[in-house]
């Protein structure tokens, strides 16, 4: 059977949504009951979506657009008036336009993320603004991912951007990331090492394994950076007036390294994603820093393994979000819940962030994390990551009986009415990957 290459969700679009009024916030690692903890990035309700490079061909590279709760890209209209200040937003988008363009609808707990705001229409409903901009969903779109509105009336309508670094002053030597394995978006080096800042924002130089990150002779404050005149003679920079550091733990980009090294070092974290209450990230021997609970049960995911692949990179393995989708619950049965229990969302659980809910077959809801559902195994004890990389031959379409490792026959893979009509719109857009008899695999799941 012939195996394809399932594409990622959507394109990348090449606008973002500006305004005034945005606020700066400082935090250190992944802590949630941190008083310095930053604002979340999304409100209930807002997803953030992974935007693969597609058409036309000068997009550029992937970025992160905002989604409503189905994955469905939200977009800002030119025509509206941008609430900033005292101003308030207006929506330019009623009557016959409001039945294309929908508005998003607030959640009824709005949250406190940062750079929201909530319009409230004249019809008696509540509209999310990002930014102070009013944003809305495409009926044009079928499927997550989807970005036909874009450039829509002449380039009125434009995908809304996830670019925290557009409302920042920044000095020259330091730059904005996305950094999953912190949970959330960074402040970074040029060369996009983890940036980090200490709670005491004395003077001296920092003992071990860190070295300030150095201003040049003439540098001058902008915005929320300083420089600092050490005792050594350095002078560095400081970010809400913390010192900043980088560790030397940390050789490649985008590497977070030092958890249980110094306590007092914390990632200048910008803005935080959307967790769990009961989710955090930690450091799991020999895999890196992963999706956990606060008991210590690392999350995994199960995905297919794609025809050629002998070895499989722990942080790299995410398959498509769209495919996460595709699947559903499908991939653990009552059966397979035995062994491996579903992550249980609690009631009133939303999507937000990079975090979905799936509701499984008995009605049960489960959290998804970048499209897929997760779970966790029976075989692990606190801290540990047994179930990694465990694999079975198991049928995934409705062709023939399949057979496991020790050839015993068993049913094809069942899918909810959710799953059929994702199904439906994977085929549609020509992604019949995900469909065969093949070998699926447990993997613990990166940030």
């Amino acid at each position: 059977m012939k195996w394809s290459t399932l594409l990622g969700v959507g394109a990348v679009c090449a606008a973002i949504l500006l305004a005034a009024g945005t606020r700066h916030f400082w935090l250190p690692h992944v802590r949630a009951a941190d008083a310095w903890s930053p604002p979340v990035a999304t409100p209930p309700g807002i997803t953030i979506q992974l935007a693969a490079q597609g058409k036309p061909p000068d997009w550029g590279t992937p970025q992160i657009v905002f989604a409503d709760a189905k994955g469905m890209t939200l977009y800002s209209y030119a025509r509206d008036t941008v609430g900033n200040g005292g101003r308030q937003a207006v929506s330019a988008c009623v009557g016959a336009c409001a039945q294309t363009w929908r508005p998003a609808p607030a959640a009824p707990d709005d949250g406190a993320a940062a750079d929201w705001s909530v319009l409230h229409r004249a019809d008696g409903s509540k509209q999310w603004c990002y930014r102070g901009a009013p944003l809305y969903t495409f009926a044009g779109d079928a499927a997550p991912g989807d970005i036909k509105g874009q450039d829509s009336a002449s380039g009125a309508w434009r995908a809304a951007v996830f670019l925290p670094e557009a409302a920042i002053v920044l000095p020259d030597s330091i730059t904005v990331r996305h950094l999953p394995d912190a949970g959330g978006t960074a402040l970074a080096s040029l060369e996009g090492l983890t940036l980090y800042a200490i709670d005491d924002n004395s003077t001296h130089p920092a003992a071990g394994r860190w070295r300030p990150l150095e201003a040049g002779a003439m540098a001058s404050p902008a915005g929320d950076f300083t420089v600092l005149r050490r005792e050594d003679g350095i002078t560095q920079w400081a970010f809400h007036g913390r010192p900043l550091y980088l560790f030397d733990g940390d050789r490649k980009a985008g590497e977070v390294r030092d958890q249980g090294v110094d306590a007092r070092f914390r990632v200048a974290l910008v803005r935080r994603y959307f967790m769990p209450a009961d989710a955090t990230i930690r450091s799991i021997t020999g895999l890196g820093n992963a999706l956990v609970t606060r008991s210590g049960a690392t999350l995994y995911e199960r995905d297919r393994v794609q025809p050629g692949e002998d070895n499989h990179d722990f942080h790299s393995d995410h398959g498509p979000p769209a495919l996460g989708r595709f699947y559903g619950t499908s991939t653990c049965d009552a059966s397979c819940a035995r062994t491996w229990p579903s992550y249980v969302a609690p009631p009133g659980a939303m999507a937000s962030g990079y975090w979905d809910v799936l509701t499984r077959s008995d009605g049960t809801r489960q959290w998804a994390y970048k499209g897929f559902a997760l779970y966790r195994y029976s075989g692990d004890a606190p801290g540990e990551a047994k179930g990694n990389r465990l694999y079975e031959l198991v049928r995934i379409d409705d062709v023939g009986p399949g057979e496991d490792a020790a050839g015993e026959k068993r049913p094809p893979l069942q899918l909810s009415a959710n799953d059929e009509a994702a199904y439906v719109k994977f085929v549609a857009h020509g992604n019949a990957a995900g469909i065969g008899v093949g070998a699926l695999f447990w993997h613990a799941v990166a940030p």
